[in-house]
């Protein structure tokens, strides 16, 4: 980890930094599993997955936070991933925001942008709340007990689960 990343991490809670420098270390443990060319974004949207927590505009973490690095000036593809981390879209939709949000930072060509993003994923799924290692049964139990039915991480969780699921089968499959 770098000190822009520490700084940038600075203001989540504690818990929130430890998931978050975990599923860093855990993306950099299956880095070389994707072209070279991709390796240091995606090292780098797994630090910064959830830096929007510390850094509130709109209120949708994932947007905050590829917002943010953007104007930072870090690459479109971790600004990509960041925006689109774990279904987030489906989150957005539960929330009622306008799909339009995720617009400036969709990309489309980038080879194997879609398996970097299934290691996300499966890197977040599979790491706990405080930088635990977890299976992603565990970790989706863990979101569902936090949250009661009926809130909007909950619903957005239930929703999405299939997709959480098969991106971390993809992402499993392939190392």
């Amino acid at each position: 980890m770098n000190l822009a990343v520490d700084d940038l991490l600075a203001p989540l809670t504690e818990s929130r930094r430890a998931h978050s420098v975990a599923v860093g270390r855990r993306m950099e443990s299956v880095a070389e599993l994707l072209p070279a060319d991709l390796r240091g974004d995606a090292v780098m949207a797994a630090y910064l997955h959830d830096v929007g927590y510390g850094h509130p505009d709109l209120g949708f973490h994932p947007i905050d936070g590829a917002r943010l690095l953007q104007s930072l000036g870090y690459s479109p593809v971790v600004c990509h991933m960041v925006a689109f981390h774990t279904a987030a879209e489906v989150e957005a939709g539960v929330r009622g925001l306008d799909a339009g949000i995720f617009e400036e930072f969709l990309l489309s060509g980038v080879a194997d942008l879609g398996k970097a993003e299934d290691f996300l994923w499966w890197s977040d799924l599979s790491t706990g709340p405080n930088g635990e290692d977890f299976t992603v049964d565990e970790r989706l139990a863990e979101i569902l007990r936090r949250y009661e039915p009926g809130n909007v991480v909950h619903t957005a969780i239930t929703k999405a689960e299939p997709r959480l699921r098969a991106a971390a089968q993809r992402a499993s499959g392939s190392m």
